[in-house]
């Protein structure tokens, strides 16, 4: 017996209304200031988020103040079931019309949904010495965890605590992964840097995962809930049994492995490689600018890149001038050999009398090309791409490592929820739309005319041997 099964054991001596399965009990014990709590299903991830905040309520009393959030009302209402159950039992009053549970000593803790990140901006200039969020991975960026470490304080000197709790998988999979999970070891209370501009602000930060087993209740329960699990999807299972955060469910291109697309840079000789452009313009939001390169058999490289994002805000642009931007892009253009550049036709458009995103960038020096914006053939092209390979056994798609921004956003990428065969917009897909402006190009469906011309050997008459990724059929694996 460990020392914490005898801690746990005399019932007799307490009315005891809950204990902590093990993880539970090393995440309660945690003092990192921020703190990731799952992995698997069925971990016991919401009970500790209410348990957690429970554990000030005694010592800190009216200066014990919380708030937690989930993303609809109606998964408020089944945390606030789980509440009652709790909470009440320990002398907590229950407000109605606040949603909020008060303590006898005065602590208190209010529970909130929040649809979408703008709306954690209702709770500018409050306070709260506990802010927790119950799957936070529904959140597709981390804007509303970070705005809240701002009112995660106390004038009383009471100890402040992040908490949250999430599943691999869903639109924060992403910048959860690289908040909580890559270089971070797990069970660790980690020193880090919290950055806003030139700010850096010392931080504390910890991941305690969670799997089936870890629920002690659930298994012996529900003992034939790890069996019904087998009937997702491989990837899914993967995700919600072992808590794996290298997959997730509902990624769109779950071809793409790194090991496999990702490749150190190697030369791009001119005569043997076309090399184009391909822009999806942003202001507000990030402006995306690819190196693509394509050869005679139809392979495609993403060389190069150029990712107009705040290093500190994800999915916000850097509010570049266009013009500004269209300079810098000509000058690395120039040496590169490089005249065309894709563009979405949006850029078209103007606002006043002056000239339109696409007439300044043509201004530049660049040969603008419209691209084919057929969103559900070019995602089927991307798809192609990842999935086929030429004869060296490598795929029609290679991405050299420094283009991490590709790296990172491709594989994370979820169906849209009211169209699964198109990408969800409201994710970070600006490199996405880029990649697919070239990938339904002319230069990349007509590789080999391209390099003629190129080359000096241009016949119109000549017909194209090469690979035409628009022929049903010419795909093999």
């Amino acid at each position: 017996m460990t020392g914490f099964d005898r801690y746990l054991e005399n019932k007799t001596a307490y009315n005891v209304v809950w204990k902590p399965q093990w993880k539970q009990y090393l995440a309660l014990k945690s003092n990192a200031f921020e703190l990731l709590f799952g992995g698997a299903a069925g971990g016991g991830k919401s009970d500790f988020l209410l348990m957690d905040f429970y554990a000030g309520v005694n010592k800190y009393k009216k200066n014990w103040n919380g708030i937690l959030f989930r993303q609809s009302y109606s998964e408020l209402e089944e945390l606030m079931k789980r509440a009652d159950a709790l909470y009440i039992p320990l002398g907590a009053k229950y407000k109605s019309t606040e949603k909020t549970y008060t303590f006898p000593g005065g602590a208190t803790i209010k529970f909130s949904y929040l649809e979408a990140d703008k709306d954690v901006k209702k709770y500018q200039g409050h306070q709260f010495t506990w802010v927790g969020f119950d799957e936070l991975g529904n959140y597709p960026t981390d804007f509303a965890w970070r705005y809240m470490i701002i009112r995660c304080r106390s004038s009383a000197g009471v100890p402040c605590y992040m908490r949250s709790t999430a599943n691999p998988g869903g639109v924060g999979h992403a910048w959860i992964k690289a908040r909580f999970i890559d270089g971070f070891e797990p069970y660790k209370t980690h020193r880090t840097v919290e950055t806003n501009g030139l700010l850096i602000v010392p931080i504390t930060r910890a991941f305690i995962p969670s799997l089936l087993e870890d629920n002690d209740a659930l298994m012996k329960g529900d003992p034939g809930y790890a069996e019904r699990l087998k009937l997702l999807p491989p990837h899914l299972y993967r995700a919600m049994r072992y808590g794996d955060w290298d997959v997730f469910a509902g990624q769109v291109f779950d071809e793409f492995r790194r090991e496999l697309h990702v490749v150190k840079p190697f030369p791009l000789e001119p005569g043997a490689w076309k090399k184009v452009y391909a822009l999806d313009w942003g202001y507000a939001k990030p402006f995306s600018l690819g190196k693509w390169a394509v050869n005679g058999e139809g392979r495609i490289v993403r060389y190069g890149e150029w990712y107009g994002c705040d290093r500190d805000e994800m999915n916000t642009g850097i509010k570049m001038d266009c013009a500004e931007a269209a300079a810098k892009a000509w000058e690395m253009a120039v040496p590169e050999g490089v005249t065309e550049c894709v563009y979405d036709t949006a850029m078209k458009s103007k606002t006043g009398t002056g000239p339109s995103a696409a007439e300044i960038w043509e201004k530049a020096g660049f040969r603008m090309i419209e691209a084919d914006k057929d969103r559900l053939n070019g995602l089927s092209i991307c798809h192609q791409y990842l999935r086929t390979k030429c004869e060296d056994g490598l795929p029609m798609l290679l991405v050299f490592d420094h283009n991490v921004n590709f790296i990172r956003t491709i594989p994370v990428l979820t169906p849209d929820p009211s169209n699964p065969e198109d990408i969800d917009t409201k994710l970070e897909d600006h490199i996405y739309d880029e990649w697919r402006y070239f990938a339904m190009s002319k230069f990349a469906h007509h590789p080999e005319r391209w390099l003629r011309k190129q080359n000096g050997q241009w016949d119109v008459k000549k017909k194209s041997a090469g690979w035409d990724p628009f022929e049903y059929g010419s795909f093999s694996a």
